[in-house]
């Protein structure tokens, strides 16, 4: 059986003047000591976390923005993981003031974070903080209950221009309640307002905690934010990739590359099915489809094809003219995911009745 992987992503944009049922998307932003620590809510049950994603929040007084982003990561080294990028602008310059970077990953237990990394400027001092955390922690659960809290802890290094600073920020999270929120763009029901609260300690210095907002409304992810100081920032746009944010490239698992059907008689076409269920043969696929056929089968549309079942998922039929029976050809497969695309190849011979 031969397979190929190359990757590919696709994306949707999403006007924001109605509320559609996706499964609820659930971004919240937890303080660090002089930026903004974002993180994913409630995981794959609550978060379609697809790599593609963005969010921008503008604020009200309209001199920032806030751009969320969720991509590969570049370097190989993070390949597993997932990016959850955050640039603030100047809305009126477009300059870049703040730039955060949150390593994640998910599973059924719920979201768990590996590593941050944050750059700002605090009084013209460019600050980079950075928090690791060697064995990775549970962010977020994979249920949302009002009057839950949390904590966690991580190691952290502050670089203040080339004074390094190591301690331990502490984060406490909270579920404070459901509320409805309003924007320019629309009102959002049921949204879960998330107070978090994050602390500084070291050898050096211990600063103080600092006490945030973020409102998250179901089916979009965060639609208003509020900073320790009482800025307020607000959804203006949000675009969500197609497929399903996946920890790996798919997998084939077909039982054979050789296939060997026989084959009913609609018309003058010879039809059979050859393979029911094709998503229980592939892992973590979110689209499936055929790239070529070749030799005596039918191409795509005209026989040849996926159709849905009553079980929600998708069989393999393949078709030839009956005249020219047994029927012999290949066909090109493909199953592809946020992480990109793997191909197979198989061959099929249809006989007749």
């Amino acid at each position: 059986m031969s397979q190929h992987t190359d990757k590919q992503t696709g994306s949707g944009d999403f006007a924001l003047k109605t509320t559609t049922k996706w499964n609820l998307l659930i971004l919240i932003s937890v303080l660090s000591l002089v930026s903004n620590f974002t993180s994913t809510l409630s995981a794959q049950d609550y978060y379609p976390a697809n790599v593609g994603n963005e969010w921008v929040l503008e604020e009200t007084n309209g001199e920032r923005r806030r751009i969320y982003t969720l991509e590969t990561p570049k370097d190989i080294a993070d390949a597993d993981l997932i990016l959850l990028k955050i640039a603030t602008e100047k809305i009126s310059t477009g300059k870049v003031t703040g730039s955060d970077e949150y390593f994640v990953t998910t599973d059924d237990v719920g979201i768990k974070i590996h590593k941050t990394a944050l750059q700002t400027t605090f009084n013209r001092t460019k600050v980079d903080v950075l928090a690791t955390f060697p064995t990775p922690v549970i962010f977020f659960p994979k249920q949302l209950v009002s009057g839950n809290m949390w904590e966690i802890e991580g190691d952290t290094e502050i670089d203040l221009g080339g004074l390094k600073i190591s301690g331990k920020s502490t984060t406490t999270l909270k579920i404070v309640g459901f509320e409805p929120v309003r924007t320019s763009v629309a009102t959002f029901n049921d949204c879960a307002k998330i107070e978090f609260t994050v602390g500084f300690t070291s050898a050096l210095v211990n600063l103080d905690p600092t006490t945030s907002y973020q409102w998250l409304a179901p089916n979009i992810g965060p639609v208003k934010y509020e900073t320790g100081g009482g800025d307020i920032f607000e959804i203006v746009s949000f675009k969500r990739s197609l497929y399903p944010l996946a920890q790996n490239l798919p997998v084939w698992n077909l039982p054979s590359d050789t296939f060997q059907a026989t084959g009913s008689r609609l018309g003058g076409i010879l039809n059979a099915k050859i393979l029911t269920n094709v998503e229980d043969y592939v892992t973590e696929v979110a689209n499936l489809g055929i790239i070529s056929v070749s030799g005596a089968i039918l191409p795509l549309g005209d026989g040849t094809g996926f159709a849905k079942n009553a079980q929600g998922k998708h069989d393999l039929w393949v078709a030839g003219r009956f005249g020219n029976a047994p029927i012999t050809g290949s066909i090109a497969l493909f199953a592809e995911n946020s992480k990109g695309r793997i191909s197979t190849i198989i061959t099929v011979t249809l006989n007749t009745n």
